[in-house]
């Protein structure tokens, strides 16, 4: 007689900025075809509901919204999630205060992958914090005994922009988190770049989210003829514009992630205040600046403009 096979109930954690949800997005694949007959649920918050059910990856997510207090944060995930029922947990954002809900499932049973005292199957790297996110993740997971880390088809990151008929053209990303204005190039520099591309016949776009409203509208004072979809398209259908561009030159932003995922030609500048080896975009066609000095960076940039 063949014995009926007991789905488990795996549960993931996730939360961090856009980029570091973007760069999660291989790890999740992997823990589910690792856990394919079980069932897949997903803790993050609202603004990654979209994405994550568009992956197909998961049984169900469940949100929370982060508070100041850890224990509050406890309080609410007990009301959506049946503890008991959880047989295996991947904190894949090992932080102080995802660690913390291991006090809730601080059961016998419980397998915990993270970096929580006392779980079952512990991240050890000691070189965990200076590794690059993607490296980092994939490492949890062989620790937890995810082996396999399977390439990741994107394409469910794409719906059209109605009626698009952009060509020759390249993604400008000037912005990113307002919290964090210090990693951003200045507008100057995004002029002269706009300017290259003009001169080279290719369209530059300007995309970015509410914080980044302003700088896109000093860009747009300079460069009145170039085309502003600041706030204007989702994440999927930059996605798309992204997939048919001739080139994307951006900060270390969110967004960039996106872009590099889908294998375009994809310039991602960085300042002093953040390190590439950590947070870069990964993918086929990605190169990385650690910007210095901006008159040296916009000739190397001109280059590749000239050669895509």
């Amino acid at each position: 007689m063949k014995i009926q096979y007991q789905r488990k109930n795996i549960l993931i954690i996730k939360f961090g900025g856009l980029g570091d949800f973007f760069l999660s997005l291989r790890a999740f694949h992997a823990i589910r075809k690792h856990h394919i007959e079980d069932r897949l649920i997903l803790l993050t918050e609202k603004q990654y509901y979209k994405i994550a059910e568009s992956s197909g990856w998961f049984d169900d997510i469940k949100l929370i919204k982060r508070s100041l207090f850890y224990f509050i944060d406890r309080i609410n995930i007990k009301k959506i999630i049946r503890i008991k029922d959880v047989d295996y947990v991947y904190d894949l954002q090992t932080s102080k205060r995802s660690s913390s809900y291991f006090k809730l499932f601080n059961l016998s049973y419980i397998r915990w992958s993270g970096i929580a005292n006392n779980c079952s199957h512990p991240h050890v790297n000691p070189n965990r914090n200076s590794t690059h996110t993607t490296e980092r993740l994939r490492d949890q997971l062989k620790d937890a005994g995810i082996i396999d880390y399977p390439n990741v088809n994107f394409s469910w990151l794409i719906k059209g922009i109605k009626k698009n008929n952009f060509k020759n053209y390249a993604i400008i990303i000037p912005g990113g988190s307002g919290k964090r204005e210090y990693k951003r190039i200045p507008v100057c520099f995004f002029n002269k770049i706009i300017k290259i591309l003009t001169k080279k016949k290719i369209y530059p776009i300007l995309v970015g989210a509410k914080d980044d409203v302003g700088v896109c509208e000093k860009i747009i004072k300079e460069n009145p003829k170039i085309l502003n979809l600041c706030c204007k398209i989702n994440i999927f259908e930059l996605a798309e514009l992204g997939k048919k561009s001739r080139i994307v030159i951006g900060n270390d932003t969110g967004p960039m992630h996106l872009m590099a995922m889908m294998d375009c030609l994809t310039l991602s500048l960085f300042t002093k205040y953040s390190n590439p080896d950590i947070c870069a975009p990964r993918g086929k066609n990605v190169k990385v600046f650690n910007v210095k000095n901006y008159n040296e960076t916009c000739k190397n940039i001109e280059k590749i403009i000239n050669n895509c």
